[in-house]
């Protein structure tokens, strides 16, 4: 247990043979000895996470810890179950740190099904665990099944911990199994998750310490020397916390850091606080959880008292330093101090990079907590939603600075300097993701739906750089909800645009097409020119992904004229890239020539690598349509270096299809088989429905020998 317990829950043996198809490397070996380093292509060593947390304090539990090493022999999922508070993940962590070097590495999540708030959803754990296995952010796919392939095809024959704290279904955990091999995984859940019998789960069921095992803890806090000068008040201390972990623990914080205090005075206000969490008890007698959380609440100084309270007032599962200064009212230095007193006396759980948050049955106490004081909770949280707001919008500005906006805020931007990079600004729009997703389902319910949509607005390039799809999509109709709510035709056109982009990437043109009709007819409503321009640009991909070239120049047409009105020459630029892509369909290579040149011409002066690589790789599929395969290799070769430098695979996927053709017109399979594979790879990775097609080609190849340097 833990002061900050952090869960109140052989044919022949010398045969040696490949068959089939071999996609990749292989290693064949008779015998090994030594360390064996996997290494990807390109030599990059696979990521080898080790995210178990710290176990913290422990006591007693050695015939747990008996059973739990006969059960982790056997394969299928170890399933730790208990009430709320018995010190789960504490004993799970405890046993699996004993055991951890007989392994590759560790994941962990925690999924949240008992915070407060809703359980995470399987794609978001997926989605971390991907990241830590190697997978860079935008090449995950979209959908939860295709995630959990992956995930399954990156752990199948490694040997890694997994550890699923806090599951609330078998459903939520199901998806979340790695592939066949060693790996040993382990949930912990206050259910007793019995849909997982099926996938060969095996079960300990963790009850409260009993007294002694509950004195050994409370000792291990606040000293031999106490516990025996008052041993019938100790006594009483720990039957009143249900010998519950982490009301001991609660309790015995509280005591440590008062030597002064005798183990009367708070067993004497102990028995006072059954309230508010009472259907979370401990299962023994009538003592909640709650009573504990509430006299550690009020044994904090006023300053304390207030910043926790005000910090039950965050929505998500974690925050920062600044983000707690916005909630607080204070300056970051002051904050700083605060959350670290909130940790020591066990009231909030310290994460690595400076984060923290509340482990879920106090959470629900902070939030109660905050709550009681209604005037301050909005006042807190609608300092946290400007702050979240205003940093977002400077992410944005830093990442797409020429991209046209919407929402006042953008009319007065916050002032520079706050992201020195668009790495940096990348990278916190990435690990605030949840916290503004959080912020903006409270910001809707509470009727602040103004701050919704504009978040939605403000966390455009993450979407378009990253291809969250899930998360994108979410956000978009959530923020369409709220423009709806506040009656902004604009915001909702530009929210419909949004998703109308995530539904074309995703090739759902028919969902596009409808999208993008209603937001440009709200867009003709309202007068608003460069929204009109947006939802024409869209119908233009529309008409050109489904066969209607023609078309397509038309709609792309009447959206340059819109940016031409407005000055706008990256606009331009955008909409020529669009008509240069269409004419080429239509073999007017010239026509498609000059104007991809001109376009591209507009990104490199406007500093647009992103698409100037789009543009180059264009031009390169013109070219080789005109019948002019050595310039188009050379505008995709420098339309792939760039897509690699700005880390967009899906750009130096496009290039790579692109220079297979080209290898393809020129005589020479080796080259548009390796072209394919590498474009087929990325793809893959990314879950993107062009993986198809290059699929489909790679098929007509004839199969290569095992052991052929072309495999």
């Amino acid at each position: 247990m833990e002061s900050n317990v952090q869960s109140p829950d052989e044919r022949d043996r010398w045969a040696n043979e490949l068959t089939g198809r071999i996609a990749g490397s292989s290693v064949q070996a008779g015998s090994i000895a030594g360390g064996v380093h996997i290494t990807a292509p390109g030599g990059t060593v696979l990521p080898t996470p080790a995210q178990l947390p710290p176990p913290g304090l422990f006591a007693n539990r050695l015939r747990e810890l008996a059973e739990l090493e006969a059960l982790g022999g056997r394969p299928g999922p170890v399933v730790i179950t208990g009430p709320g508070g018995v010190g789960k993940t504490t004993l799970a962590l405890h046993w699996l740190h004993r055991i951890k070097d007989g392994y590759e590495g560790q994941l962990f999540i925690d999924l949240r099904g008992f915070s407060g708030t809703e359980p995470l959803p399987p794609d978001e754990p997926l989605e971390r665990f991907l990241r830590a296995l190697g997978a860079s952010p935008e090449s995950i796919p979209a959908g939860t099944d295709e995630q959990s392939a992956l995930f399954r095809s990156m752990t199948t024959g490694r040997r890694l911990v997994v550890l699923l704290d806090n599951a609330v279904s078998a459903a939520q955990v199901r998806p979340l199994l790695p592939g066949d091999g060693e790996s040993l995984v382990v949930v912990t859940s206050r259910h007793r998750l019995t849909g997982l019998v099926v996938d060969g789960a095996r079960f300990l069921d963790v009850d409260p310490l009993g007294v002694p095992g509950a004195l050994e803890l409370l000792e291990r806090l606040i000293g031999a020397d106490r516990i025996g000068a008052e041993s019938d008040h100790a006594r009483s201390l720990v039957t009143l916390c249900g010998t519950l972990p982490l009301a001991v623990c609660a309790s015995g914080a509280r005591l440590a850091a008062r030597r002064r205090w005798p183990i009367a005075r708070a067993v004497a206000e102990l028995g006072d606080e059954a309230r508010r969490l009472s259907a979370l008890r401990t299962g023994e007698g009538d003592i909640s959880v709650s009573a504990v959380f509430n006299t550690s609440y009020q044994a904090l100084d006023e300053e304390h008292a207030t910043a926790y309270r005000l910090l039950g007032a965050h929505p998500g599962p974690d925050l920062g330093v600044a983000a707690a200064a916005a909630l607080i009212g204070t300056d970051e230095h002051r904050t700083a101090d605060l959350l670290h007193g909130l940790a020591d006396a066990s009231l909030l759980l310290e994460g690595p990079g400076d984060r923290y948050g509340f482990h879920d049955l106090v959470r629900l106490h902070a939030r109660d907590a905050s709550l009681s004081a209604v005037s301050d909770h909005e006042t807190a949280f609608a300092r946290l939603a400007d702050w979240y707001l205003t940093t977002a919008v400077a992410a944005d500005l830093a990442l797409m600075p020429g991209r046209w906006h919407l929402g006042d805020r953008y009319a007065d931007p916050p002032p520079d300097g706050l992201f020195t990079s668009r790495a940096a600004a990348l990278e916190w729009l990435g690990r605030e993701q949840q916290n503004l997703a959080a912020v903006a389902q409270e910001a809707h319910d509470t009727g602040r739906h103004a701050v919704t949509w504009q978040l939605a607005e403000a966390m455009w390039p993450l979407f378009l750089q990253r291809k969250h799809y899930p998360s994108w999509i979410r956000m978009y109709e959530l923020g369409l909800a709220a423009a709806e709510s506040c009656g902004d035709l604009k915001a909702q056109a530009r929210m419909l645009e949004g998703l109308g982009i995530a539904h074309s990437n995703l090739q759902d043109f028919g969902t596009a097409a409808g999208l993008y009709e209603t937001a440009l007819a709200l867009e003709r409503r309202t007068g608003h020119r460069l929204g009109e321009g947006s939802a024409l640009e869209g119908l233009g991909v529309v008409a050109l992904a489904t066969g209607a070239p023609s078309r397509a120049v038309e709609l792309f047409a009447e959206a340059r004229d819109v940016h031409v009105d407005q000055g706008r020459p990256r606009g331009i630029a955008l909409m020529d890239r669009h008509i240069g892509e269409a004419l080429s369909a239509v073999d007017r290579h010239a026509e498609a020539e000059e104007t991809l040149t001109g376009a591209l011409e507009i990104f490199r002066r406007l500093d647009e690598p992103y698409h100037v690589a789009r543009t180059l790789t264009c031009l390169g599929q013109a070219r080789l349509r005109a019948g002019h395969p050595d310039e188009a290799a050379a505008a995709l070769r420098e339309a792939r270096g760039i897509a690699r430098e700005t880390d967009t695979p899906h750009v130096e996927a496009g290039a790579l299809h692109e220079l297979a053709r080209v290898a393809g017109h020129q005589g020479d399979p080796a080259a548009e088989r390796l072209f394919l594979e590498q474009a087929l790879a990325i793809y893959t990775e990314l879950g993107s429905p062009q993986a198809s097609p290059v699929r489909e080609r790679l098929a007509e190849f004839p199969a290569v020998p095992p052991g052929d340097p072309a495999s």
